[in-house]
């Protein structure tokens, strides 16, 4: 082994998927609110390649099944998997479950301005090469170790005014209520606890490495099975006594002299084998910062003017200030309103969009938009950065032509880029040909990662089409994102189970290359909203409860009449809690 948004408004009462004799397009009716919903034909790319006659049960052996997150989307695959009989084991390099809802007061680590692409955005921390496995290293808990090991955990996106724009009924998981009076709309404390109370309720906590970051996985050459490459690193309390540390600051000349506990940082490599392995990790690890003309030297001149929204944490630090916010997702309009009763003057720069949204998306857009506070100054996208003597005095341009200065700090709220660096070998870009060589660069047909704008070769956003039994849970956007992923960590369970089938390579790659043809490439690829959230979903369940009958699986339900009743009203009790 070599040696790493959003909620959508508005749907349709249950839908009911009838599927004809001829195995080609389901038919759909709606029970209720039809007048209220224009029911349009199911796109090509939705429509079910599994009801073809060229598909079959796995025909690999699968009995061991890694999961990679304890978050919204691994656990509830864990918990579907161990239905089948499965044995189950979830890798979480935090400290407890919860994933991007944990929230910790230490901002994460800067990118680079402009971002490097997606294979450099997030290295693989290996053990030396020769080293025999498993290989502990111990060090001294210093500031470098500190660093590493918030390297091997990076603080997540998760500010302290967070909360779920999602209505909580429509984020519920089949086996766990949430506890009784909790608000449709809340903090992140909520929202954690219910993630970590499904852990423990449902036997999951046990099954899962905690600290333990997954650094490569590989294919077996026989292609059966993988080899997954883990780091666990912890902080190691020696005798509890303080220790004088010394250590030179370069940025103030001078030595900083601080008590801390007598510690060791101890990191643990080693090598498990599966049969199957689910990655769950969500899609906000590497901040995605656009080149814009200047920005690069702006930051190197002025690098604690410039953050990510990844690193936001709390408004008080922009008081009196004036603030830049560049982008128009959740996490702008959040930090906009948090910071503008703080700073003293915030600028919005939104660049013209090419996205072809459909028409509730971007009515839900214009609503989210109409909540920016009224202090808030609009502008265009931006032109260039100019760097000058000083911060205040350096000049940002807009695409109009208006130019303004005296900006104190720039917020980038551009998202993110999807990155594995444990599948290394399957991206490809520049840095894979230098570091590998033109013959290691994965072919268009196994690639999954190119500029970080999308995931390709994925059968349903789930199965990887050269094997499925690598799987992804939780890609898609523009869903209820808990109840969604249960349906996604089913489909996974049930086919890894051997009660569902899955199209050979040919139909799978037929159907994705129909859905790229008819999509294109970039980030919108794997955005749904609403109708074809619930189209999706029909489609998982019509494939599953049709093998379920053959192979004696229990027959699965969509969403019943009150999510959909939640989900109506769900945009005024938003209103409510926002006080708008």
């Amino acid at each position: 082994m070599g040696y790493q948004e959003e909620e959508n408004l508005t749907a349709s009462d249950e839908l009911i998927t009838q599927i004809d004799k001829e195995n080609t397009v389901p038919k759909h009716t709606y029970e209720k609110y039809q007048s209220e919903q224009t029911v349009k034909s199911i796109p090509s790319y939705i429509s079910p390649v599994h009801f073809a006659s060229n598909e079959s049960l796995l025909n690999k052996h699968i009995d061991t099944v890694a999961v990679v997150g304890a978050g919204p989307a691994g656990l509830p695959t864990a918990k579907w998997l161990k239905e089948e009989g499965l044995t189950v084991r979830i890798f979480e390099r935090n400290h407890a479950s919860g994933g991007t809802w944990i929230y910790g007061a230490t901002p994460a680590l800067d990118p680079q301005y402009p971002s490097e692409i997606p294979s450099v955005g997030a290295q693989a921390t290996l053990p030396p090469q020769g080293a025999v496995l498993p290989y502990t290293v111990t060090q001294e808990y210093n500031e470098e170790a500190e660093r590493l090991l918030l390297h091997h955990t990076p603080p997540n996106p998760c500010y302290e005014s967070l909360g779920n724009n999602v209505a909580t009924p429509l984020l519920k998981y089949k086996d766990l209520e949430w506890p009784k009076d909790t608000p449709w709309f809340t903090g992140h404390q909520v929202i954690c606890q219910y993630l970590q109370d499904y852990s423990t309720t449902l036997g999951l906590t046990e099954i899962t490495e905690y600290n333990t970051s997954v650094e490569r996985i590989e294919e077996n050459p026989d292609g059966q099975g993988w080899r997954v490459l883990t780091k666990t690193a912890e902080k190691v309390i020696k005798d509890g006594k303080p220790c004088l540390r010394v250590s030179w600051k370069e940025e103030v000349g001078c030595y900083i002299t601080r008590f801390s506990i007598n510690a060791s940082l101890v990191a643990n490599y080693e090598v498990q084998k599966f049969d199957a392995v689910v990655v769950a990790t969500g899609h906000y690890h590497v901040p995605y910062v656009p080149d814009f003309p200047g920005l690069r030297e702006w930051h190197a001149s002025f690098p604690s003017s410039v953050s990510h929204s990844k690193s936001y944490r709390v408004p008080q630090p922009f008081k009196g200030k004036n603030v830049l916010v560049i982008g128009n997702g959740t996490s702008a309009i959040d930090i906009m309103r948090d910071i503008a009763g703080y700073a003293n003057n915030v600028y919005h720069s939104i660049r013209e969009s090419h996205h072809n949204y459909d028409e509730k998306y971007l009515a839900l857009r214009k609503e989210l938009s109409s909540w920016i506070p009224s202090k808030v100054q609009h502008r265009v996208g931006i032109k260039h950065f100019l760097a000058k003597d000083n911060v205040q005095n350096s000049i940002i341009e807009f695409v109009d032509g208006e130019i303004i200065t005296d900006i104190d700090h720039i917020i980038i709220c551009t998202g993110y880029m999807f990155n594995f660096h444990f599948l290394e070998n399957l991206h490809s870009d520049e840095a894979t040909k230098a570091k590998f060589g033109d013959a290691a660069v994965p072919p268009d047909d196994r690639v999954l990662v190119k500029s970080g704008g999308q995931i390709y070769n994925l059968h349903k956003d789930i199965f990887y089409i050269p094997n499925p039994t690598l799987s992804f849970v939780g890609v898609p956007f523009h869903i209820a994102t808990f109840s969604f992923f249960e349906f996604q960590a089913l489909a996974v369970a049930r086919a890894y189970g051997k009660r569902a089938r899955l199209p050979d390579e040919s139909s799978m790659r037929a159907e994705w290359n129909e859905r790229l043809k008819q999509k294109g490439d970039g980030r919108e690829f794997h955005a749904l909203g609403a109708e074809l959230e619930q189209e999706y979903i029909q489609n998982i369940l019509a494939w599953l409860n049709r093998d379920g009958a053959i192979y004696g699986a229990e027959t699965l339900k969509g969403h019943e009449s009150w999510w959909f009743e939640v989900k109506k009203n769900a945009l005024p009790e938003l209103r409510k809690k926002l006080n708008i």
